[in-house]
């Protein structure tokens, strides 16, 4: 056996300026050799391991020898891999690429480090060096091996022959034999094969070139993302040009080929390498909707700036025409990050059959949204989208779910300044209707806020300041004007470890300038109030222990008295008020409506109780439960509307909450609104979630809601304030085995005893691809409320997606993860 140390002279010169994954691996043999060699006695008298001046290149020269590969191609089947790299897609494709070289040291380039070289045997000529017998050449994490190597002087080439491997950490290629000219640069190999690891890619090639610009060749070559012995899916092209400093792969005359039986074929593609953005088409969506048919969408993508790019998806929608969607986004930090969007749809020939023969049919949507923070004072917002009629996203966003639930579109522009002391905000904002029935959504043009932010030390005297200027204007013949709020006190929080007291002062002024008023006495309405509350809650604490853990339990008792002088306000206009939900933590708010319309009375007394399991390792609640009540020293006179009669009652619901979340993958939680007097329940929630180390997903929900009826002032009667709905939600994502999972999601109405929505659908998941197929039903949801089922003309609307992954390449159809998305809680998109 004969050991080479040498430097590396043109070869290296040459390889350091560039930067492809082969360029100086192939360079390797080029080297200038002693005129002498250590014989074979020599080299294992050094190497002995009781040799204590044992040279450190015979570590090198182990480590060469322990190069090759246990399994072929660097694929180990399942039984052999480890159970730390066991992730889903191992167990799919039943076994994993494992790159020897994965934790070798790439912070030092190997130009920079010594060439280590070995052979069997050599014969040297004039112009010649032949090296022979398990040939073997190491610099850094590059590595190259091959049966014999033969290098010519004159020439400046080298030619490798027999079982040619090079390798370095996350790639590897193996061929019969290679050439390489150093004078240009230049390699060839013949009856290439190669492997990328992290990618999970390989290929073979009748010719694999790389040119004096480090772009390498594969000439008759196919890629795929299958494992070893499965063709599932391929790529053949004459050429594919593979940039690795840049990350693209180029194929010309390329085909796809599925079980062998070509389905796709085009002049040119182009395919990302790793996650960098790129110029060019991305995969297409394909979906079938009941009231459009046949939806095709085919997206460019505009990689235009690191800082700014934009996507333009012609979209075929059969019973409608061509629909045009563009997306652009930039990104400045000194003016924010902008999403402008839209769609335009000329003459929709579905929708000018529904509409007067004078309306345009064409539609179109509009979008705009920023977000900056600039200083680190200085914080703007943009939320605004605008479509051309109310059943726009209907009738067009029909794979989008929380599209088809909206009942309007925000219309919104804010500017904050975050001062040490104030927060300062101005607002405008206001909404498009998207219900026929809803048109009292008023505009704020403009608001602005100014709020004292209190610094939150206890034993000490927290000033409370708020003032807020409000100009509400409406497109309908209703009440307008501007309105003036404001608030003033002082607070002192007192904390300590077993618990905390804090009272509470402040007085409460709101004034109006209102227009079009007359149905109001008055034109300058105004209330003002005091209110007084003092919060106090008390932590017991104790440890326990449950199943072998070590627990934390706590007791918290809370008490909250609240006073707020009474006001009629009846002859004030109602802008932005709503009465707010009622549960635990309304017990201890200090008003019972939203906005600032409406200056709540009260004389009450809150109290409650929460405990707590807590793990003392790892910090998490495991169990919280909490219930409460609020006692009522006086009737309610103020309500949200002015001929409602005032509450009467002495005592609140008794509102209830539980979280129980014992392990990561088990939940369950609930809120319950239990009315003593009539002894019945007025409101219940309850899901619970559980999930499986196979990726197995169950929900299941259950809603209550009582209709609420409010007395009238002037009668005995009474109205119906919200309607009485009670429904189900359940959904999974269950996988039956390692390829095949199925998924379903239902809204079930118990009122109505039928699906609201529901889905369902299959997927199968290989090593190679995915498919997934799903049907959607669901009914429109005009007014924010259940349809009318009454209604003879209520259609149920339709639309079925399908999606194809090809694993390494992207997929076709994006928009059925968006569904699964919405409607299975949990699911979150497996990334390969």
């Amino acid at each position: 056996m004969t050991l080479y140390r040498a430097r590396l002279h043109y070869c290296l010169a040459h390889a350091a300026a560039r930067a492809a994954a082969v360029a100086l691996a192939l360079c390797l043999p080029l080297l200038y050799l002693p005129t002498t060699a250590l014989a074979q006695g020599d080299i294992a008298d050094d190497c002995a391991p009781n040799n204590k001046n044992r040279p450190l290149t015979c570590a090198t020269r182990e480590k060469a020898a322990a190069i090759v590969p246990t399994f072929a191609h660097d694929w180990v089947p399942l039984a052999k891999v480890p159970e730390s790299l066991r992730d889903r897609l191992c167990l799919i494709c039943e076994g994993r690429y494992i790159d020897p070289l994965a934790q070798e040291n790439t912070s030092t380039r190997p130009e920079k480090t010594e060439l280590h070289a070995r052979a069997d045997s050599t014969e040297m000529g004039d112009t010649e060096v032949v090296l022979v017998g398990d040939v073997t050449a190491i610099q850094g994490y590059r590595q190259m091996r091959s049966d014999t190597a033969t290098i010519d002087r004159e020439k400046e080439t080298a030619t490798l022959v027999g079982n040619v491997t090079l390798r370095e950490p996350g790639m590897l290629l193996l061929g019969d034999n290679a050439k390489i000219y150093a004078n240009t640069g230049e390699a060839i190999m013949y009856d290439a094969e190669f492997v990328f690891h992290d990618k999970h890619l390989r290929g073979y090639a009748d010719i694999l070139e790389r040119d004096e610009n480090d772009i390498i060749h594969i000439h008759n070559g196919i890629f795929t993302h299958c494992p070893p012995e499965e063709r599932d899916w391929v790529v053949l092209s004459d050429t594919l040009d593979v940039d690795i400093e840049e990350g693209l792969a180029t194929a010309h005359q390329a085909t796809l080929e599925l079980a062998g039986v070509p389905v796709f074929y085009t002049p040119w593609l182009r395919l990302p390498l790793d996650d960098r953005r790129r110029t060019g088409f991305l995969w297409p969506d394909f979906g079938n909707d009941s009231d459009g048919g046949l939806d095709i969408n085919v997206p460019f993508y505009f990689n235009l700036a690191p800082n700014y790019d934009a996507l333009y998806a012609p979209r075929f929608i059969q019973e409608r025409g061509l629909d045009h969607e563009l997306q652009a986004r930039y990104l400045n930090p000194l003016v924010g990050d902008w999403f402008v969007g839209g769609a335009y749809l000329p003459d929709d020939e579905r929708y000018r059959d529904q509409i007067p023969d004078n309306e345009s049919a064409d539609r179109w949507l509009g979008i705009l949204r920023q977000n900056g923070l600039f200083e680190e004072r200085w914080r703007s917002r943009i939320d605004y989208s605008e479509a051309s009629d109310v059943d726009y996203m209907r009738d067009l966003e029909t794979a989008n779910i929380d599209a088809q639930r909206s009942t309007s579109l925000l219309q919104m522009a804010s500017v904050d300044y975050l001062g040490d002391n104030w927060l300062t905000s101005l607002r405008a904002q206001q909404f498009q209707s998207l219900a026929d029935d809803i048109t009292n959504n008023y505009e704020e043009l403009p608001q602005l806020t100014s709020v004292y932010r209190s610094a939150g030390m206890p034993f000490a005297l927290e000033p409370i300041a708020l003032a807020q200027y409000s100009n509400f204007g409406a497109d309908e013949e209703v009440v307008t004007g501007e309105r003036i709020y404001g608030e003033a006190g002082m607070s002192y929080p007192m904390l300590w470890r077993f618990g905390s007291l804090t009272p509470t002062l402040k007085y409460r002024q709101v004034d109006y300038e209102l227009t079009n008023a007359q149905t109001f006495p008055e034109d300058s309405p105004s209330a003002g109030s005091t209110v007084f509350g003092v919060d106090g809650e008390l932590i017991f604490e104790r440890q326990t222990s449950f199943n072998d853990r070590n627990l934390l339990q706590t007791l918290e008792p809370r008490i909250y008295y609240l006073y707020s002088e009474r006001e009629d306000q009846r002859d004030q206009p109602l802008f932005d008020s709503a009465d707010l939900t009622f549960n635990y933590y309304q017990l201890f708010r200090d008003t019972r409506f939203s906005g600032h319309d409406r200056l709540d009375d009260a004389n009450q007394i809150s109290g409650g109780v929460t405990t707590r399991y807590i793990d003392e390792k790892t910090g998490r609640d495991l169990l919280s439960a909490s219930i409460g009540q609020i006692y009522y020293f006086e009737d309610r006179d103020v309500q949200l509307l002015r001929e409602l009669a005032p509450e009467t009652q002495t005592t609140s619901d008794i509102a209830g909450e539980v979280a129980f979340a014992p392990t990561a993958r088990f939940g369950v939680r609930t809120s319950l609104v239990w009315d003593p007097n009539e002894e019945r329940m007025e409101s219940s929630f309850i899901e619970g979630r559980y999930t499986m180390d196979n990726g197995s997903i169950f929900n299941l929900g259950y809603a209550f809601r009582r209709e609420y009826f409010a007395e009238l002032r002037t009668s005995q009667d009474v109205r119906s304030l919200q309607p009485q709905t009670e429904e189900v939600r359940a959904s999974s994502y269950l996988p039956l085995d390692n390829n095949w999972s199925l998924f379903a999601a239902i809204n079930y109405s118990l009122e109505e005893n039928l699906s609201v929505e529901d889905m369902i659908g299959v997927e199968y998941d290989s090593c190679c691809w995915t498919f997934r197929l799903l049907n959607l039903r669901y009914y429109n949801n005009d007014n924010g409320v259940l349809p009318d089922f009454d209604n003879p003309e209520l259609e149920r609307n339709q639309t079925l997606q399908f999606q194809v992954v090809l694993k390494g390449m992207g997929g076709l159809g994006n928009r059925i993860t968006n569904i699964m998305q919405d409607m299975i809680r949990g699911f979150d998109e497996r990334g390969y």
